[in-house]
């Protein structure tokens, strides 16, 4: 980690600073990649609710659709909107389910625009 912000700092820059730039980038890339699937409550509910129980991990996480799919069926339009998410997406969605599931209920608002 320590060298990922070396690599990104300015001379007259601190590695705090850095970090912070950098964890700036990602809150808004998880932002932009979940409000893509543009769902309604009900569909980010079933959503959250396939992906209950399910191991999140950096490995596991690029085929979450797989376990939504497992859960809705294949033919479930909504899976067919998390299967057609980007990486940032993917990794969006990871994040807002574990934030769901450790009681941040408002995260919700976040995966529907609100």
């Amino acid at each position: 980690m320590l060298a990922f912000h070396r690599a990104r700092h300015k001379e007259d820059e601190s590695l705090g600073a850095v970090a912070q730039s950098q964890l700036e980038f990602y809150q808004a890339l998880l932002a932009r990649g979940i409000q893509a699937l543009e769902l309604s409550q009900k569909e980010a509910l079933r959503i959250l609710e396939a992906l209950n129980g399910i191991l999140i991990t950096p490995e596991t996480t690029p085929l979450l659709w797989a376990g939504v799919a497992q859960r809705l069926g294949d033919e479930d339009p909504t899976v067919r909107k998390v299967r057609s998410l980007s990486p940032a997406g993917i990794w969006a969605l990871a994040d807002a389910a574990a934030q769901f599931w450790r009681g941040n209920r408002e995260v919700l608002k976040e995966i529907i625009g609100e």
